[in-house]
């Protein structure tokens, strides 16, 4: 019985212990960290994608990882506010929108394949569809990329109203599609006249076009957007310093001249990562600003 009482004592004192030391969810002994990745909407090929670096993260951390694909701004919004979400790689026009959630002196910006720090998308249409120009589009059908993306949608739409196209008016029809593959399926295979994809899609992809039975010599670039900063890595504000760090490391340690590092990174379709600021997307901010992008 004495021996109850004492371990009973011992387990009310490690938890009231627990609550004085304000111990959160995410960061309690054993539970995964969680890791949203946007824009891409469709999971499977986005888990397919960022296995790797899931893979490279876990080991490098010592700590199980879990990924998550918020399939818009109110879930993504909702699952920060609420703690659910520990990490964010997302297209600046989504960081910009939540910066006041996240730890702001800890943010990674990847690079592009080509070591940029910026990116842009493609418009794409088959090379036998007589479309050859922006205005050859009216009319016609649009696959865009995920709302949750800057190159693929944001600045997409853009590029049509600075072509004097209405999407809503002036053409037949226009969807969100998911990853690249998903869009550039849909250009090839007719069942939409053009598509949106990243500006690198075509050239640095030919294996993964095969893999889905897609000839890229069928297909060309009418038009590529303006210009946007690439992806962000935050973590959310109050998570514990010690973790991000551990984190940031291990990105920043990722180098495309280590041929394994390099398998990690072509997979996530980024060619590194490196130190930013929160002042780094004020372009972004006024973009929107001046667009009035929703």
């Amino acid at each position: 019985m004495r021996i109850r009482k004492l371990v009973n004592g011992v387990v009310a004192f490690l938890f009231i212990f627990c609550l004085l030391a304000g111990v959160s969810s995410a960061e309690e002994v054993g539970k995964k960290i969680v890791i949203a990745v946007s824009p891409c909407s469709d999971v499977v090929l986005s888990y397919k994608k960022f296995h790797p670096l899931l893979t490279y993260l876990q080991a490098e951390t010592s700590t199980e990882i879990k990924l998550v694909f918020p399939p818009d701004a109110a879930e993504f919004e909702a699952q920060i506010r609420n703690k659910d979400i520990d990490f964010a790689f997302q297209d600046p026009n989504v960081y910009v929108k939540f910066a006041g959630l996240y730890d702001q002196k800890t943010l990674l910006r990847a690079l592009n394949l080509k070591g940029s720090i910026y990116q842009s998308g493609a418009l794409v249409a088959r090379k036998d569809s007589n479309i050859n120009t922006m205005k050859d589009l009216v009319g016609k059908s649009v696959m865009f990329g995920s709302k949750l993306s800057a190159s693929k949608w944001v600045v997409a739409k853009m590029l049509f109203e600075e072509n004097g196209i209405d999407i809503d008016k002036d053409l037949s029809m226009y969807a969100n599609g998911g990853c690249c593959e998903d869009i550039l399926f849909n250009v090839f295979l007719k069942a939409f006249d053009a598509g949106v994809v990243c500006d690198h899609y075509l050239d640095e992809h030919a294996k993964k076009q095969r893999e889905l039975g897609v000839n890229a010599q069928e297909l060309h670039i009418i038009a590529i957007t303006r210009w946007v900063p690439t992806r962000v890595f935050a973590a959310r504000k109050d998570l514990d310093p010690a973790l991000i760090a551990k984190f940031d490391r291990a990105l920043l340690k990722l180098n495309n001249s280590n041929p394994e590092h390099a398998k990690i990174l072509y997979s996530a379709e980024v060619g590194g990562f490196q130190r930013t600021t929160d002042k780094h997307y004020d372009e972004m901010r006024e973009l929107i600003r001046e667009k009035k992008v929703r």
